[in-house]
C-alpha cells in the first residue's frame, strides 16, 4: 500500500445551466489518497487508489471509477480522472479509480473485431469492478468508508460501468454514471434498477447516443454491437419508474468522455446528483463548447 496525502484547493463549482441549480463552494480540507491491490485475475495484480476525504459528506456515496481506453489501454491515474475524483473529494465524497483487465490490448475494439469478443471485454472489466466493491465493504468500518456505491466511467469504462450496473439481478450499485458510454440493445430496463446520470456528445462518432451500431459499423461486419447509449438508456430507465439525469453536448463528439470530467458544471452536477439528486430526473442541453442553450429541450441541428 502507498499512502500521500494532498491538500485539494478551495474551488468554486457553479452550474450554469437552464435548471436552478445553486452554487457549490466547498472549503479545503485534507484527503488522504491510498493505493491498494484489491484483487490478482489471470495472474494480473488489480489496483485501485482510494481517496477518502478526512471530511465526509453524511449519507453520500462513494464513487468507484472506471477509466477508458477501449479495454486495450488507459491508467486510472489519467489526468481527467484524477481531477474529477479530487473534485468529488474536495466535495466530501470517496472514491475508487480502479485498473481492471485490458483484454483488448494489442488488438483494438474497431468494427472488424467480432461483437462476442467486445463484449466479453466489457464483461470482464465489469467483473473486475464487482470485485473491487467487495473490496470496499469489506473494509467500511476500519477505513471510514461509505456503506453504499456508485458505479462510473468514461468511454469504455463508462461501457463497464452500465454493464455492471444494469445486467445484472441483484444489483449492489447505489446508482451509475456514464460518460460517453453504452449498453447493449438486448439489455431490458427493470424498476429496480439503480439511478442513472449521463454525459454523452450528440455527435459521438465512436459510441452512439441514442441506439445504433458501435463504432456505426455496417451491419456486415464483425463488430456490428448494437447498443443504446447513457441518455438513451435514462429515457428506458425513466419508462419503469428509475430516476435519471442527462446531459446531452449538442454537436459534440466522443472527447465529451474527458472534457465533461474537467468541466465545472459537470463536476457540479455530479456532486449535486451524488448528494441530492437520486430521487429525481433532470435534462441538460449545452452546446459543444458546453455553453448552456438559451431556452432550448433539445439539440437544434443535426449533425454532419
Amino acid at each position: 500500500m502507498t499512502f500521500s496525502p494532498i491538500r485539494f484547493t478551495v474551488l468554486i463549482l457553479l452550474f450554469l445551466a437552464t435548471t436552478s441549480w445553486v452554487a457549490q463552494l466547498s472549503v479545503a480540507k485534507e484527503a488522504r489518497i491510498e493505493t491498494h491491490i484489491y484483487a490478482e485475475v489471470d495472474g494480473e495484480t488489480l489496483e485501485l487508489d482510494l481517496r477518502v476525504p478526512q471530511v465526509r459528506t453524511p449519507d453520500a456515496p462513494g464513487v468507484v471509477f472506471l477509466h477508458g481506453g477501449g479495454f486495450q489501454s488507459g491508467r486510472r491515474d489519467v489526468e481527467p480522472v484524477v481531477h474529477f475524483l479530487d473534485a468529488l473529494a474536495d466535495a466530501g465524497i470517496a472514491s475508487a479509480s480502479i485498473s481492471y483487465r485490458l483484454t483488448m490490448a494489442g488488438r483494438g475494439f474497431g468494427c472488424d473485431v467480432p461483437s462476442r469478443e467486445k463484449q466479453s471485454a466489457v464483461e470482464a472489466a465489469a467483473s473486475d469492478a464487482a470485485r473491487a466493491l467487495t473490496w470496499l465493504q469489506a473494509r467500511t468500518a476500519e477505513a471510514s468508508l461509505p456503506t453504499r456505491w456508485v458505479i462510473a466511467g468514461s468511454s469504455a469504462g463508462a461501457e463497464a460501468a452500465l454493464w455492471s450496473a444494469y445486467s445484472r439481478v441483484p444489483n449492489q450499485w447505489t446508482g451509475a454514471m456514464s460518460f460517453s458510454g453504452a449498453l447493449d440493445a438486448g439489455i431490458q430496463a427493470r424498476a429496480m434498477a439503480p439511478p442513472l446520470l449521463a454525459v454523452h456528445g450528440t455527435c459521438d462518432p465512436l459510441v452512439p447516443v441514442g441506439r445504433d451500431l458501435h463504432h456505426f459499423c455496417s451491419e456486415e461486419d464483425p463488430g456490428a454491437w448494437l447498443l443504446v447509449g447513457g441518455p438513451a438508456w435514462a429515457d428506458s430507465l425513466r419508462s419503469v419508474g428509475v430516476t435519471a439525469w442527462t446531459r446531452r453536448a449538442c454537436g459534440a463528439g466522443h472527447s465529451v468522455c474527458n472534457s465533461a470530467l474537467i468541466h465545472p458544471e459537470v463536476k457540479a452536477m455530479a456532486i449535486h446528483w451524488l448528494r441530492h439528486g437520486l430521487e429525481d430526473n433532470a435534462d441538460v442541453f449545452v452546446d459543444a463548447r458546453g455553453e448552456p442553450l438559451q431556452g432550448g429541450e433539445s439539440c437544434p441541428q443535426p449533425c454532419n
